[in-house]
């Protein structure tokens, strides 16, 4: 009989705390995946967060919101090597984590919200087009079917 693992399991295995699956945490954790992938936190992030209401979009408050990005934040420092070294773009911790969204308008609003994110400072760094392009492909989505889909909205 397999048991299904639990939270505690996940985060001795994992290193990462559980979120439900399509929940705001879920959500609110690939967005600060993005905001800092490009190793640093810009305050212009923030400020379209609040500009484009996410937090009332994907129902978490804006104290949650931060607790969530204080939790990857740890998760990060608790999967450093022993020298220190922070890997910020891991396929395996992004599989795990944009895994948890598999709701397709889910995964639209959360593709745009972070299209948003990534422009906020003027530019796109290698690393965030390169997460995003990843994201894209393991959600089996391009840039042309996102464009449709928002706009269909």
């Amino acid at each position: 009989m397999t048991r299904r693992p639990n939270a505690l399991h996940d985060l001795m295995e994992t290193g990462m705390k559980h979120y439900e699956r399509n929940s705001p945490e879920a959500v609110s954790r690939i967005l600060a995946m993005m905001m800092i992938t490009d190793a640093k936190l810009d305050d212009r992030e923030v400020e379209v967060l609040d500009q484009l209401r996410v937090f009332d979009i994907i129902g978490i408050s804006r104290a949650g919101f931060s607790q969530v990005v204080r939790d990857y934040c740890d998760e990060l420092a608790g999967a450093g090597s022993g020298s220190g070294k922070i890997r910020l773009v891991d396929k395996q911790r992004i599989d795990r984590i944009i895994d948890l969204v598999d709701d397709h308008a889910t995964r639209v609003n959360t593709c745009g919200m972070i299209l948003n994110i990534a422009n906020a400072d003027g530019n796109l760094h290698d690393s965030e087009l390169a997460v995003f392009g990843y994201i894209l492909e393991r959600w089996g989505m391009t840039l042309e079917s996102l464009e449709r889909e928002m706009t269909r909205h």
